[in-house]
């Protein structure tokens, strides 16, 4: 299900269950954990390296992944915060066909317009903009700071790295890694399991299962 945002310099407030649990106790778990709070969520940690690891930052980890889908009821909320766009695709679609609520998590310090449309399972961290019509699938990542201007599309499972610039009416395919400060020009199809590397400038389409880089960004690498 979509949420529709009025998420303008942190003055947007969710409405939103009280206990989250998150698995994935790295970084990017800790990003989570954190916007979760912004949002009002109690945040609970689950992950395989538990029972050995039970702190994850200023959180408790009370499970692995196997009591996670025993108890996952128990929680008003579930994020899947796994970095890797495959594994996050998989594990939420478990999750998801054990009945649990899932939710995307968008930091309060994110601008997103009116009528972007963000869907289940997004992370939206902050400083990050999207722009009026702009559709963000499942399960992606939005990183800090990265700007996406109006009319694209971010097919689902998709990492948009921090820094990112992508200009208008780009569309980005499913699993692609756009790399850390590489910018999109405008009017560019970016196919499915692409990896753009950091500070590429893309200036035409990209073909699916392709590692790109440079300025102009170039094929170095195919699946």
């Amino acid at each position: 299900m979509a949420i529709k945002n009025n998420n303008f310099q942190g003055s947007h407030v969710l409405t939103h269950p009280n206990t989250i649990a998150i698995l994935g106790i790295d970084d990017h778990g800790k990003v989570a954990a954190e916007i979760a709070e912004q949002n009002g969520y109690q945040v609970f940690f689950f992950d395989n390296q538990y029972p050995q690891v039970k702190q994850c930052g200023h959180w408790d980890v009370v499970g692995n992944e196997d009591d996670l889908k025993a108890h996952g009821s128990s929680y008003d909320a579930i994020f899947v915060a796994l970095s890797h766009n495959k594994i996050r695709k998989q594990k939420l679609s478990e999750f998801k066909s054990l009945g649990f609520r899932t939710t995307a998590l968008i930091s309060p310090y994110a601008i997103i317009s009116e009528y972007a449309e963000i869907n289940d399972a997004v992370l939206i961290v902050a400083n990050s903009t999207i722009n009026y019509g702009v559709k963000v699938g499942e399960g992606c990542i939005i990183n800090t700071g990265a700007t996406i201007d109006h009319g694209c599309v971010i097919d689902p499972y998709v990492h948009v790295s921090p820094g990112v610039n992508i200009a208008a009416e780009v569309r980005i395919g499913e699993f692609s890694w756009v790399g850390i400060g590489s910018t999109l020009t405008h009017h560019i199809k970016i196919s499915h399991t692409v990896i753009v590397g950091a500070g590429a400038v893309v200036l035409n389409d990209i073909p699916a299962e392709v590692t790109v880089v440079g300025c102009p960004a170039h094929i170095v690498r195919r699946k």
